[in-house]
């Protein structure tokens, strides 16, 4: 099971994840959220050999683009209310998608305008804010997905849902996204409870 690790802004935090055996990195690009790459302390290119995902929402394509472009992206996570057109306009550009849901109880009834348009689904919490709420949804809806798009686990997950993860049997359960239950302050990850979390689910 691959991972993600997400809403990350500070040099620190991200020589750490450089040198664990994650998947992915996710950098926020939204002003409104806390995690706010733009805030951080990291000044111009990112440098990592992990996979770099760029968390948009609501966001102008050309906006999109030009900071895929800057920072080197190699996917981008649409977080918003992005529409089938929009992710289109993006993907016949070349750039990989991966589409943000967000669930209560139950799986979205428009997953399928989609899948020909995004490479992955992220399957989030419903709550207030667009991702980063901190709270999971009832694992079990995954069990009613039948479409053919991969999907990517998030919403709430820490160190006491290593268990539970593994024992997730779903064939198109490609990756699990991990952001607030390792944070000491909005954007500052705990590399020790990180570094026990990926250690034990990687086993």
């Amino acid at each position: 099971m691959k991972i993600k690790v997400c809403g990350i802004r500070n040099q620190a935090n991200l020589a750490f994840l450089n040198a664990a055996e994650v998947d992915f990195i996710g950098f926020i690009f939204y002003s409104k959220s806390s995690r706010n790459f733009h805030d951080g302390d990291i000044k111009g290119a990112i440098q990592s050999g992990k996979k770099k995902v760029g968390v948009f929402v609501n966001e102008a394509i050309e906006e999109v683009e030009r900071l895929a472009e800057a920072y080197q992206l190699d996917y981008l996570q649409l977080h918003g209310d992005e529409s089938p057109a929009y992710c289109k306009q993006l993907k016949t550009q070349g750039y990989k998608l991966l589409k943000a849901f967000s669930i209560y109880d139950q799986l979205p009834s428009n997953l399928e305008e989609y899948e020909s348009v995004v490479d992955y689904f992220l399957f989030d919490t419903k709550g207030v804010s667009y991702g980063g709420n901190g709270t999971q949804f009832d694992w079990r809806v995954l069990d009613e997905y039948q479409l053919k798009t991969p999907f990517i686990l998030s919403g709430g997950i820490g160190t006491q849902d290593v268990v539970a993860l593994k024992s997730l049997s779903h064939p198109l359960l490609y990756a699990v996204d991990v952001n607030s239950k390792f944070e000491m302050a909005p954007g500052l990850k705990d590399e020790h409870l990180l570094g026990n979390f990926i250690e034990e689910l990687k086993k």
